[in-house]
């Protein structure tokens, strides 16, 4: 049998597989070596939770808030307005003393998550003595019930004059949930911003003390 000369051949004779001069993935294109952004998660990887604002939803983004009642509780909270725009929490054997501190105010306070994986706290404001809840209070309670299922944005309408609600129907997805408890997650939230004494620094700049 006369062989073709341009086929291959081993040193018994037989024929070899023909070359794939076809070449292979460059080891040294970067464009390969970003990851998704969930590929961490096939590594074994998970982000570390070092920081958990305390805010109001942003009115760009959705967000969900966690069903369970295990991460969402009433605090006392001193709610700064001025250029700092902090706000602290409050130890409970304080509420009474400072009943008539208009910077403080018992909040509902809820376990958040953005469309952009953001965990944060929000505190809703709570119905008065009365049971009575403006729509600027009722309104917000009413987005954080909707968020335990559906993704929500909240935001305010200054045509009407109050907030406005708006569901997804497209955003299926859960958000990816914190592990830690809501007593570590507030602990992240507030970390040196904790009033414990009447003679805290904050209280003593309320009075005007200093």
């Amino acid at each position: 049998m006369i062989r073709d000369p341009l086929t291959p051949s081993t040193a018994n004779g037989t024929t070899a597989a023909p070359f794939d001069a076809t070449p292979g993935p460059d080891p040294f294109d970067v464009g390969r070596l970003r990851l998704p952004a969930d590929d961490d998660a096939d590594l074994g990887v998970r982000e570390l939770l070092v920081t958990v604002p305390y805010r109001k939803p942003s009115k760009e983004t959705f967000f969900r808030v966690h069903p369970d009642p295990a991460y969402r509780c009433v605090g006392g909270l001193i709610e700064l307005k001025d250029d700092d725009a902090e706000s602290y929490w409050v130890d409970r054997s304080l509420w009474p003393h400072l009943a008539d501190e208009p910077t403080f105010g018992r909040r509902h306070v809820f376990t958040c998550a953005s469309r952009q994986g953001l965990v944060f706290l929000w505190g809703c404001r709570l119905p008065g003595p009365d049971g009575k809840s403006p729509d600027w209070v009722s309104i917000p309670l009413e987005a954080a019930k909707a968020a335990e299922s559906k993704w929500v944005k909240l935001f305010w309408d200054q045509a009407q004059r109050r907030h406005r609600i708006k569901v997804s129907a497209h955003l299926t997805d859960e958000p990816a949930w914190p592990e830690l408890p809501l007593p570590e997650l507030l602990r992240l939230a507030f970390r040196d911003r904790v009033v414990t004494t009447l003679d805290h620094p904050i209280l003593q700049r309320l009075r005007g003390e200093r």
